[in-house]
C-alpha cells in the first residue's frame, strides 16, 4: 500500500517515509521558494490488509462448525513492506508572509510484499482432515495528484497534504485439503483512495533542496473469488468462497 503506508488499509492502507531531492526553477533567493520544481524520492514503506472470506454455494449444506473453521482460516491479516522510490514534479508559490501554496504529481515504484501459510490444521471434529490455507498481497505501484499547504522561514519549509492516489495491487489466497480440496483466487486491480501527510524541506540553494515526508494512503477494499485448481477432487457442485480485503 503504498503502505508509502498505503502505506495503506486494502482497502490497503498504506504507510512511506520519503527523503526527496529537488531541482527546482524558483527564485535563486535561498528564501522563496516559489517555481516549478522535479525530483526524485527513496524510501521505506509499509502496509495493512485484512482479509475476510464469506462462503456461498454448497458450503450451505455443511456443518455450521465447518464452515467457521474455513471462514476462519481464509481471514487474516498482511502487513506487506518495502523499500519505494520514484519521482515527482510540481508548483508553489511563495506570499510574503511566508505562506505557500502548490500542488504536485509522483508516481512511486513499491515493493511491497507480505504472504502468510497456515500449514496443516486439523478440522476439531474430524482431526485427520486437515486445510492449509495460504494469503499474499503485492502492492506495486503509487500515483498520487496533491495539494500542498505550508509555511516558509529563512531556508526551511514546513508543509501538509493531500489528494487523490491510484494504487497497483496483486492478492491472492488458497487453500488445500488432505480430502482433495483444492482452490486458489488471484485479483489484480487499481485501487482509488485518499493520500495525506506531512513533511519538512530544507533549500541549499541554486534550486536544490531536500525533503522528508511521511504520507498515509486510504484505498477501496479488493474483492475476488475462489476456482477450482486442477486435480481437485471437487469440481460439482460448486463451493464459493469470497475473499475481501480491507
Amino acid at each position: 500500500m503504498p503502505r508509502h503506508r498505503f502505506l495503506h488499509t486494502l482497502c490497503p492502507a498504506a504507510v512511506a517515509l520519503l527523503l526527496s531531492a529537488t531541482v527546482s526553477a524558483q527564485s535563486l533567493a535561498d528564501r522563496d521558494w516559489t517555481g516549478f520544481y522535479i525530483g526524485g524520492h527513496l524510501g521505506r514503506g509499509s502496509g495493512d490488509a485484512d482479509v475476510t472470506a464469506r462462503l456461498g454455494g454448497e458450503w450451505s449444506i455443511e456443518s455450521q462448525e465447518l464452515r467457521d473453521f474455513v471462514a476462519r482460516g481464509f481471514s487474516t491479516r498482511l502487513d506487506p513492506d518495502g523499500t519505494s522510490y520514484g519521482v515527482q514534479a510540481g508548483y508553489r508559490f511563495q506570499f510574503d508572509n511566508g505562506i505557500v501554496l502548490g500542488g504536485e504529481a509522483d508516481y512511486a515504484q513499491l515493493g511491497l510484499e507480505d504472504r502468510r501459510q497456515s500449514g496443516a490444521l486439523s478440522y476439531p471434529a474430524s482431526p485427520s482432515l486437515t486445510y492449509d490455507f495460504g494469503n499474499r498481497v503485492e502492492i506495486d505501484s503509487q500515483w498520487s495528484l496533491r495539494a500542498k499547504f505550508g509555511y516558509a522561514f529563512d531556508r526551511h519549509l514546513l508543509f501538509v497534504t493531500a489528494g487523490w492516489t491510484q494504487v497497483d495491487v496483486d492478492a491472492s489466497a488458497g487453500v488445500v485439503s488432505s480430502g482433495g480440496y483444492d482452490k486458489l483466487g488471484r485479483a489484480s486491480d487499481s485501487l482509488d483512495g485518499s493520500v495525506y501527510g506531512a513533511g519538512y524541506a530544507f533549500s541549499f540553494g541554486n534550486g536544490w533542496s531536500l525533503r522528508a515526508e511521511y504520507l498515509r494512503s486510504d484505498v477501496d477494499d479488493l474483492r475476488f473469488d475462489t476456482a477450482y485448481r486442477p486435480g481437485s477432487t471437487f469440481v460439482d457442485p460448486p463451493y464459493r468462497e469470497s475473499l475481501r480485503q480491507t
